[in-house]
């Protein structure tokens, strides 16, 4: 039996985007293989220390239902507990490794291959492929990412989504950012009326800010992202919600630019395995210049005149001044979704 090591201990879009098909992959290959995954219970804390439960202990909450996982083992910078005494997540107690520990294990050759996926990827690279080909797997090519879910979460994401009607046309959290990787905040309110104006119903936002509630209690992480799995269709930028939303089946409209489809569309990964053309997920380009950038590492000039980059205030790519208005994001149009959606949604818009 071989026994890999995998450590990812990254952001939610990664942990669901890649980490999933690459574990399967790796039973695929192996089938009586044993993985033990190394990841954090939130992100890093003001001081940069992994540890702490935030976000819903997103990491272990959302890999703990794997069926690929053999060993879950909770990453802490500074402190070992390998009897779980630290990190109990619904019940159930994961062992603590520290970054002391962690590298002990790495080095003991208890492993046939160890897989550290937090790793630099460029602008143009496919995270897959250049993935796999790390992984000395350079043939592999599964993209198909997903969730599991528990019998107990779909019965309150049920619950939950029987107060609204068909269809659930969901808004994604961070398309209203203002960051330069949200949409123009100013066309929201416009979307939200054209939608009820030809479905009936509004909008159902989705993300933290928008947690429904089950029997007097918000609902968890992973309870909130199965709702999605009963919804007609998401829109967003490019970002963990959307991930969550494709990784359940949700056809998704990605509002996009500054970098090639390849680099993390869900339309460009999951569409090869998606048989009914409705369930199929589109991308919307923003019309970018010949040069790529991410617009989160503070490229956006590349989009932008002299005149507006020197008037537009811009900081930092989540205070990012007039930019939130003029990005090559921001400038995809309210029909254009529109247009979009409709080829999505079953239900006749109401004329």
């Amino acid at each position: 039996m071989k026994r890999f090591l995998v450590r990812h201990v990254g952001n939610m879009g990664d942990l669901v985007f890649f980490v999933p098909p690459i574990l399967e992959t790796i039973k695929k290959k192996y089938p009586d293989s044993h993985i033990t995954l190394v990841t954090a219970w939130g992100l890093k804390d003001k001081k940069g220390r992994w540890g702490m439960r935030n976000q819903g202990g997103f990491c272990i909450s959302l890999m703990m239902t794997n069926p690929h996982i053999d060993q879950l083992v909770h990453f802490h910078s500074t402190k070992t507990a390998l009897d779980g005494s630290i990190c109990i997540e619904e019940g159930i107690p994961f062992p603590t490794w520290s970054e002391e520990y962690y590298n002990n294990q790495k080095a003991s050759k208890s492993y046939d291959d160890v897989f550290e996926l937090d790793i630099g990827l460029q602008q143009d690279e496919n995270p897959l492929e250049r993935l796999y080909t790390y992984m000395g797997m350079p043939d592999e090519t599964y993209t198909n990412y997903r969730l599991y879910f528990t019998e107990n979460d779909e019965k309150v994401a049920a619950s939950v989504m029987s107060n609204f009607p068909h269809p659930r046309i969901v808004l994604l959290e961070s398309i209203e950012g203002r960051t330069t990787r949200g949409w123009d905040p100013a066309k929201l309110p416009v979307l939200e009326k054209a939608i009820e104006k030809a479905y009936g119903c509004p909008p159902i936002w989705f993300g933290a800010k928008f947690l429904h509630e089950y029997e007097g209690r918000p609902i968890t992480l992973r309870e909130n992202i199965a709702t999605l799995t009963i919804c007609d269709a998401a829109i967003g930028v490019l970002s963990g919600p959307m991930h969550f939303a494709a990784a359940v089946g949700l056809p998704t409209i990605t509002l996009m630019c500054d970098q090639p489809n390849y680099r993390a569309a869900p339309a460009h990964f999951l569409n090869t395995y998606i048989h009914d053309e409705k369930r199929l997920h589109r991308t919307l380009l923003g019309p970018t210049g010949p040069v790529l950038g991410f617009l989160k590492e503070g490229s956006t000039q590349i989009n932008l005149t002299p005149v507006e980059w020197r008037n537009q205030g811009y900081t930092t790519w989540s205070n990012p001044g007039n930019q939130s208005t003029k990005s090559c994001v921001a400038v995809i149009s309210v029909d254009e979704v529109m247009t979009v959606l409709r080829d999505i949604v079953h239900t006749t818009p109401i004329l």
